[in-house]
């Protein structure tokens, strides 16, 4: 159970991120998995005792240099893709994630990050100088870090710049005209985005103790999208939600085989039909601004 609560944990504090990007700013994410790779490779190659390893950190000090790079490239990336709007980001996001899989798997990055042989020997984190070896430990551990991203994302919902990110998605014509630095403003969204997939995948990487390129597929994307439509866009409780749905029910029924992706697509048209604004649907005025 503990195990399953993990992965649930990991999704969920990457569905903060992309609710940033998508729920409060509309930008439509379809490479995310890229910034969760970015924040697991860092924190491989800062903490492992792989001979790849640039570093012999600790968790805690590897965490926010991994959050950063995530952030970094965020930044890189988005610069010249956010001018762009709709279907095009979308493709250009989509095209994003395919290059870092191409990248991570590839003989040519392959003496520095190991290509498809990947990473492995990365420590556990540790608590006052004791291992947190334990399937539960880490689910707490996951569990603290998720509080702390979904307060910090509802501070952010709720300020200044939360509220130019509404407005943009709205409209963005009126929200330029009105003065609003689109461009600007989405950066932002989408830098904090991955930064919190960041946090996502430093903690994958070192829950798994390595790091290999088939656990990064666009399939995660595709995964951390469809928590988000089950949940209710722009609402925080709605990424647990839809986090438990999707993710940990599946693992529950895994027993089940095969079989427990009709569940998953079940549940898909349900809530598409039944609740379109999702299970925990965001208050009237997160959703329009």
């Amino acid at each position: 159970v503990a195990q399953v609560m993990l992965l649930v944990g990991l999704y969920a504090l990457m569905g903060m991120g992309l609710n940033i990007e998508l729920g409060l700013a509309g930008l439509l994410d379809l490479g995310f998995v890229a910034f969760f790779a970015i924040g697991a490779y860092a924190t491989a190659l800062l903490t492992s005792d792989s001979p790849l390893a640039l570093a012999h950190l600790s968790f805690w000090e590897a965490l926010p240099i991994a959050t950063l790079c995530a952030a970094a490239g965020g930044f890189i990336f988005g610069l010249p893709v956010l001018r762009v709007r709709g279907d095009y980001l979308a493709l250009a996001t989509l095209g994003l994630g395919e290059i870092v899989r191409i990248i991570v798997v590839s003989d040519m990055a392959a003496p520095a990050i190991g290509g498809a042989q990947g990473i492995v020997g990365i420590p556990r984190p540790k608590l006052i100088d004791h291992p947190m070896v334990s399937q539960l430990s880490l689910y707490y551990l996951t569990f603290a870090l998720a509080c702390l991203v979904a307060f910090a994302a509802w501070r952010l919902q709720h300020s200044p710049v939360g509220r130019a990110w509404t407005a943009a998605r709205d409209d963005e014509d009126v929200a330029a005209t009105l003065g609003l630095d689109l461009v600007r403003s989405k950066l932002r969204a989408y830098v904090l985005g991955a930064a919190f997939a960041g946090v996502a995948g430093a903690l994958f990487a070192t829950t798994l103790g390595s790091v290999f390129p088939q656990s990064l597929r666009l399939d995660v994307s595709i995964n951390v999208l469809a928590l988000l439509v089950i949940g209710g866009l722009g609402s925080l409780p709605g990424v647990f939600v839809g986090s438990f749905i999707l993710i940990g029910l599946p693992e529950f029924l895994r027993e089940f085989g095969e079989y427990r992706y009709l569940f998953y697509g079940f549940v898909l048209i349900l809530v598409m039909r039944v609740r379109p604004q999702g299970l925990w649907p965001a208050p009237l005025s997160a959703r329009h601004g």
